[in-house]
């Protein structure tokens, strides 16, 4: 699942240390499967690819368990840490995101979602393709723009991209100025950058 150049702890650090912008709500999701709690995870997960058997086709049940693997991947690193061990969650996730894409290829927030799933996962190139994939259909997609960004200075060090992909943001999506944490990152990435020049 990781490259042998992406260590597991690694890609656990990065998750803990600056969580991506999910476009799945987990509200949403609570609405239409009621409140989860840790061991509800798998009775939902079992309940959904039940009904995905019987329905395989269905692309709102495809969305709604590749967002519960999500929820259940990213529960797992909020509780354990670094020895949380979600792959298995993350991969199912990405599964169920694809075969909803290749029924609705224009979701743009279900690529975003699998684009970070891919990334949490160590496919950073698939990841980055994904979310450029996603703003080529809605340049004003704040979250694949934003993830777009953190992929590039985070995980790939490229500083010049992430900056260009920030301005990109502000142009199509001035209110994200207000974005403090983001803003914080992209600073990270600029000292990083003159550092890189001396």
């Amino acid at each position: 699942m990781f490259s042998r150049s992406f260590p597991i702890f690694f890609a656990i650090s990065l998750l803990i240390a600056m969580p991506f912008v999910s476009c799945a709500k987990k509200e949403t999701r609570e609405a239409t499967l009621g409140n989860a709690s840790i061991t509800d995870f798998p009775q939902e997960a079992e309940m959904m690819e039940t009904a995905l058997k019987n329905d395989p086709k269905n692309v709102d049940i495809l969305i709604q368990l590749g967002n519960l693997y999500y929820d259940w991947g990213q529960d797992e690193v909020d509780r354990e840490g670094n020895s949380a061990q979600p792959y298995d969650k993350w991969m199912r996730g990405i599964s169920c995101y694809e075969r909803a894409l290749e029924i609705d290829p224009g979701n743009v927030n279900v690529r975003t979602d699998m684009a970070t799933l891919m990334r949490y996962a160590g496919q950073i190139d698939q990841a980055i393709s994904e979310y450029r994939t996603a703003l080529k259909l809605d340049p004003r997609h704040p979250q694949a723009r934003i993830n777009l960004i953190l992929a590039l200075g985070e995980s790939k060090h490229d500083y010049k991209d992430a900056l260009s992909e920030y301005d990109n943001l502000i142009k199509e999506v001035p209110d994200q100025k207000e974005n403090l944490e983001l803003s914080q990152e992209v600073g990270a990435f600029r000292q990083a950058m003159k550092d890189g020049e001396k």
